[in-house]
């Protein structure tokens, strides 16, 4: 019964110290971070169709200008006649969310499954978050 005491001392005191701490740094600047809300879309295509789909971005903070960053492809499976895409996306000042277009066409395409994967380029201003993976595949 003793060691249940002193077990159930250190626990209590346990709760109270971890409870204790501050959150000091809640108010430090963090870094806007900048990336895909959509972070998967399908192109199954026929040989010849194009198809268009919009691909959601969003910032962590809205700012009170017009923000322009670079999307850029950092992994493709994919031949670059199959897809077209915005190569910029751009915020308007108060928003926190825009889009870009990806075109894929039914070029160069299998029944195998291949992806394009999507980033928004780091800056110093801000981080990069999600990416987009895009799949492509020939549709029968």
């Amino acid at each position: 019964m003793k060691r249940l005491n002193i077990i159930f001392a250190i626990l209590t005191l346990t709760i109270f110290t971890v409870s204790c701490e501050t959150y000091d740094d809640f108010e430090e600047q963090r870094e806007i971070v900048v990336g895909f809300s959509t972070p998967t879309e399908s192109f199954d295509l026929e040989d010849g169709e194009e198809k268009t789909e919009t691909l959601s971005v969003f910032s962590s903070e809205a700012t009170s200008a017009d923000r322009t960053f670079n999307v850029v492809v950092v992994e493709s499976e994919v031949e670059t006649e199959s897809y077209t895409f915005d190569n910029t996306v751009t915020i308007l000042a108060g928003e926190r969310e825009g889009s870009i277009d990806i075109t894929g066409f039914g070029v160069s395409l299998t029944e195998e499954e291949k992806t394009l994967t999507l980033l928004i380029e780091r800056a110093d201003a801000y981080v990069s978050g999600g990416p987009a993976v895009i799949t492509f595949t020939r549709d029968e």
